[in-house]
């Protein structure tokens, strides 16, 4: 082969393979289009943590967090002009990130907070519930506010946000982990640890089950050791589903601001004087919803 020739053989393969290398991968396939081409959507909850998320007298879940899965579910059905079933399987701390990061889930919906390190790796929806992370705990030890829990050791669920946030507001106390809720409140009634942390109110619930819900207060008596806008967790770099799951959501929370509307609804049958759990609305959640009502929606 005359040497010209060969240079432009060489050149020219180089060109494809560079070609190759640089091509853009072509995307993956949206939850939209998947289910609109399977007919099913694949959610995921977590079982003990009253009143958001847990099996009803059936064995099929209820709660809070299950009724916004249900207003996605209609709202997808709706969008996509067919018949959707809804299947939901049970997860946990850990295995919601892993699903849904891996496929097998489209969305998971209970208390979960925002994290950077879960961001890494999936994507979040916008608020779904405000609320805090405190500490119940003894009277007698909390009669002396977040300093009587110095050294002692306090319950959290395992692989929770909650771990850092206690590390960084209260670096003295030593953790213990447990697999849920309810394994970390019978390790407190058996004086097993000093305290269990998480959200204001799923303590607020543990206290009102104990045997004797007077034994136990929840600090800070006032505030949060850190705000927790909770979101449902989605696939990431999956912009189309994203922003479907955030526009239904705004438009659950119009009318918000005036205690009414859909979400508004949803919040009453759960948390209101007859409800599952009395947590009346604060004026800290109505001022976050809000701002997300901000968007325009058109």
């Amino acid at each position: 082969m005359p040497a010209f020739s060969r240079f432009l053989y060489l050149a020219t393969g180089f060109a494809l393979l560079a070609g190759l290398a640089f091509a853009p991968q072509a995307a993956a396939e949206s939850v939209l289009d998947r289910v609109e081409r399977t007919g099913v959507l694949n959610a995921g909850t977590r079982d003990q943590i009253r009143p958001f998320a847990f099996r009803g007298e059936d064995g099929r879940f209820v709660g809070f967090s299950v009724d916004i899965i249900h207003h996605i579910h209609a709202a997808l059905a709706a969008e996509l002009g067919r018949d959707i079933a809804l299947e939901i399987g049970q997860v946990d701390a850990q295995s919601r990130i892993d699903r849904v990061a891996d496929g097998t889930l489209d969305i998971t919906c209970d208390i979960a907070s925002k994290t950077w390190v879960r961001e890494q790796r999936i994507d979040y929806s916008l608020t779904i519930f405000y609320n805090g992370t405190r500490i119940l705990t003894e009277r007698q030890i909390g009669l002396a506010g977040l300093g009587g829990l110095e050294g002692r050791q306090v319950g959290v669920i395992a692989n929770s946000a909650t771990i850092d946030v206690l590390r960084r507001s209260l670096p003295s106390v030593e953790l213990v982990q447990f697999p849920s809720m309810n394994t970390a409140m019978a390790a407190l009634e058996a004086g097993e640890v000093s305290g269990i942390s998480n959200i204001s109110i799923v303590l607020r619930d543990l206290q009102r089950q104990a045997a004797q819900p007077g034994r136990y207060i929840i600090l800070p008596r006032a505030g949060y050791l850190n705000g927790e806008p909770m979101a449902c967790i989605l696939p990431q770099d999956d912009s189309r589903w994203r922003d479907f799951v955030d526009r239904t959501l705004v438009r659950l929370l119009k009318g918000i601001e005036e205690y009414r509307g859909p979400y508004f609804e949803t919040y009453q049958k759960w948390f209101g004087p007859n409800g599952d759990l009395h947590y009346p609305l604060n004026r800290a959640a109505i001022n976050h919803f809000n701002q997300i009502r901000g968007w325009i929606d058109e």
